[in-house]
């Protein structure tokens, strides 16, 4: 059996949840704590080979893959410590979203917004700018304030944006590139209800109500679907070709239970609301677009995936996020529109996504670094406006380029 879902270790192998990455690396240690991190970087220093960190795995990309050494981070899971009054949150790096709902709830408070997978760790959501949706919410990286990681010349480092405002930025979005976190600080929230509308629209009103349910609740996003299939590839109710199930929240005073509610309709604690159970039936690519052109940009991607038929039959997901600070974010400096679309397992789904990678990215796209994606250098330097600092910056916290592999040695080594 593998460790976590369908991903993990299994004897001398590890794979991702999805299956579409694995790797057989030339040694699986399992680091419970900061001691054995640090030890194990020192060891890779050493012998002159790469060290990387999985976490709980839910990447489609090659970024965890690694030859040398690979650490199963498991035992360094759970929260070490909450403070009501600066409504922050300590926890270890392999702490997963959904372990902090019930905690930090006991505590009155909450994570200020998550996506609709919770089982991701958190040093993992926020090395990759994971996010939910709403147009004044962050990614996991801008939430990151402060955080212990050892670096490539085998230093624990303590970071925060208080003490490193300077390069706190590259720490909050680094792809695991300038060292591998042990803990990790949020800034949270006051612990809040959801009321949860799933609403099964055609794609014309949806086009006319655009603006105002960006303007009138905290998250709103939406699942178009390309076919009358579409719906259940991802576990969802049949929903026509053409017609989008939209998901409207907001908070709400209300409580479980006081009133009876109408279909497709509920409220819970805020964590309770997020999460939705995917199979592993799909392999995502994700980019962000100016949000100021988000209509638009719909529209187009719609026809593309129309005119794409019948490789596009999986759902597009449309989400918002607010802007951030952290260089390598896809929201850095601006407020974005995310598209996500989706390749069928077993199929040659390449030339589809590349496809829709060359419109997303005429249209301003960065990509999401967890997901499927082509970028080059080149794409990289003219789409992020501190990647060159990124760079240098990553060589000083990793002279030897034990933390990078080949994937992600080609973009910024």
């Amino acid at each position: 059996m593998w460790d976590e879902g369908n991903g993990g270790f299994k004897d001398s192998e590890w794979r991702n949840w999805v299956g579409n990455q694995s790797c057989a690396p030339a040694q699986i240690i399992e680091a419970a704590d900061q001691d054995a991190v640090v030890a194990s970087v020192r060891d890779a220093i050493q012998r002159g080979i790469s060290i990387r960190t999985p976490g709980s795995g839910h990447s489609f990309t090659p970024a965890a893959l690694c030859d040398g050494i690979l650490l199963n981070s498991r035992g360094m899971r759970g929260i070490i410590s909450i403070d009501p009054q600066c409504h922050q949150v300590t926890a270890k790096a392999h702490t997963t979203i959904g372990d902090f709902g019930e905690p930090l709830w006991n505590a009155g408070l909450a994570l200020k917004n998550q996506g609709d997978i919770d089982t991701q760790s958190i040093a993992g959501a926020i090395a990759t700018s994971t996010h939910g949706s709403g147009r004044g919410l962050q990614s996991f990286s801008a939430a990151l304030k402060a955080c212990q990681l050892v670096d490539g010349n085998g230093e624990l480092r303590t970071l925060s944006q208080d003490e490193n405002p300077e390069t706190f930025g590259a720490v909050q979005t680094s792809l695991g590139m300038l060292g591998i976190m042990t803990e990790v600080t949020l800034q949270v929230t006051p612990a809040y209800h959801l009321h949860e509308r799933i609403v099964f629209l055609p794609i014309e009103e949806v086009i006319e109500r655009w603006q105002d349910l960006l303007k009138d609740y905290r998250h709103f996003s939406f699942f178009w679907m390309p076919t009358d299939y579409s719906a259940e590839l991802y576990g969802f109710p049949k929903t026509a070709t053409d017609h989008c199930m939209v998901k409207l929240y907001r908070e709400t005073e209300e409580l479980p239970g006081e009133r009876s509610l109408p279909k497709g309709e509920r409220i819970d604690r805020s964590y309770k609301i997020y999460s939705h159970q995917f199979e592993p039936n799909f392999h995502e690519l994700e980019y962000f677009m100016p949000a100021d052109e988000s209509l638009e940009i719909f529209l187009d991607h719609r026809q593309l995936m129309l005119e794409s038929l019948p490789d596009s039959v999986f759902p597009m997901e449309v989400r918002f996020v607010a802007r951030d600070e952290a260089w390598l974010s896809p929201n850095y400096g601006r407020d974005s529109i995310v598209i996500s679309v989706s390749g069928q397992p077993g199929t040659d789904y390449w030339p589809y996504l590349r496809k829709c990678e060359t419109q997303l990215y005429r249209r301003g796209g960065r990509p999401h670094w967890g997901k499927l994606h082509f970028s080059t250098t080149e794409k990289l330097a003219a789409s992020f406006p501190r990647y060159e600092n990124f760079r240098r910056l990553r060589r000083e916290f990793d002279p030897n380029g034990i933390f990078l592999n080949d994937h992600l040695r080609p973009l910024f080594e």
